[in-house]
């Protein structure tokens, strides 16, 4: 299965990137909100993971478009954030984001997380 790992951090993409990928997923990365669009468009992601806060086009309007867009609102979203206030969460899922996590979250629950999102069994040995 295929996801789309959104953030502006390196960190983030080196530590979430080789976690997932050791779980069996293909990662595909974008750093901004506007190569995520066009990521998301041109190869079709089962999940994105989507920072909130990012330059330019943030996670909201990322997630907003996405949503919207015929082609593109059947992919699960699951909006990633240092910003963890309540009014922040209900706007994420008001936008459709499918969950919504604190960050930094600890890779193998991030895991845990995208296997429910996808309806995989939440250990990979059980699929």
């Amino acid at each position: 299965m295929k996801i789309l790992l959104v953030d502006d951090e390196e960190i983030i993409h080196l530590s979430y990137t080789e976690h997932l990928q050791d779980g069996g997923f293909e990662v595909l990365n974008a750093y901004n909100g506007n190569d995520a669009l066009k990521l998301a468009r041109e190869e079709n992601p089962d999940l994105v993971i989507l920072d909130l806060l990012m330059p330019g086009k943030d996670g909201r309007d990322v997630c907003k478009e996405l949503k919207n867009d015929e082609e593109t609102r059947h992919i699960k979203i699951i909006m990633l954030t240092g910003k963890d206030e309540q009014h922040d969460r209900v706007l994420g899922f008001e936008l459709g984001a499918d969950e919504y996590l604190p960050k930094p979250y600890p890779v193998n629950f991030l895991e845990v997380a995208v296997r429910k999102q996808l309806g995989l069994h939440p250990y990979p040995d059980m699929d």
